[in-house]
């Protein structure tokens, strides 16, 4: 699977939906940046790494969470310790408009030197500021993991996730999530469907001022969803244990 080494935005769509007892669908468009970590002087003015700018990504908010300490170096550490060879690792999330974002999940890409996918590494996080990792080392299609984390107060934590990623084009990215409880059944189902589209100055800047309130929009959806599970009379599981920040293997 190859994917493009460039700088890259693009609107994701994604789909949410819940297949049991409250049956419940919903999708909307997501300002995502796809960042070669390897290169990140070359990105236009208004795209900043750990300072505030029309664009941002913030140290704080992913990897170590730790204010000076890059995303490329907290990558390299994975690297070295699980023994991925790779050339160079592109970062795909939601940045921060103005200084806002949330981002339910991000991708860290480990690519080699002819742009194919050898390791991934997924960032989750809730509302309540948790955060897990999760690794890919091997192939990535339905790859199993315990659920780990809080995420929804209408899905138990005795669960487990399957992922399965594909890039059917070098400027398009997809990730396919399904979940499953204890017994097996399947109970939700989310997707990211990604097209890419090469980073320059004049599309950059437009997609910053088209998208100014997306990670708003993001939040503000997922919490009227979750309103709306409640008024239905889901199960509601109650939010117990703080999880910091863990990484979690194949």
């Amino acid at each position: 699977m190859e994917l493009t080494p460039n700088h890259s935005i693009g609107q994701g769509h994604i789909v949410h939906k819940r297949t049991r007892d409250t049956q419940n669908f919903f999708q909307y468009k997501a300002p995502y940046l796809c960042v070669n970590l390897n290169d990140p002087h070359s990105l236009p003015w208004f795209i900043s790494f750990n300072k505030l700018n029309c664009l941002s990504i913030f140290y704080r908010q992913h990897g170590y969470r730790e204010k000076q300490t890059s995303l490329f170096k907290f990558a390299t550490d994975l690297a070295k310790k699980y023994q991925i060879d790779f050339h160079q690792v592109n970062f795909i999330t939601i940045p921060s408009f103005l200084g806002y974002s949330f981002n339910p999940i991000s991708f860290y890409l480990y690519l080699d030197r002819h742009n194919q996918l050898v390791s991934i590494l997924y960032e989750v996080k809730n509302t309540f500021g948790d955060q897990v990792h999760y690794l890919s080392l091997k192939d990535f299609d339905q790859k199993q993991f315990k659920k780990n984390m809080y995420v929804s107060p209408f899905i138990e934590m005795d669960c487990t996730y399957k992922i399965t990623v594909k890039i059917p084009k070098p400027h398009r990215f997809q990730c396919f999530i399904n979940q499953y409880n204890k017994d097996e059944d399947q109970i939700f189902y989310a997707s990211i469907d990604l097209p890419l589209t090469p980073l320059t100055k004049l599309n950059g800047f437009l997609f910053f001022l088209s998208n100014i309130f997306g990670s708003l929009k993001a939040i503000t959806l997922i919490h009227v969803q979750a309103l709306k599970l409640f008024i239905k009379k889901s199960h509601f599981f109650k939010y117990s244990q703080r999880i910091k920040d863990k990484l979690y293997l194949d």
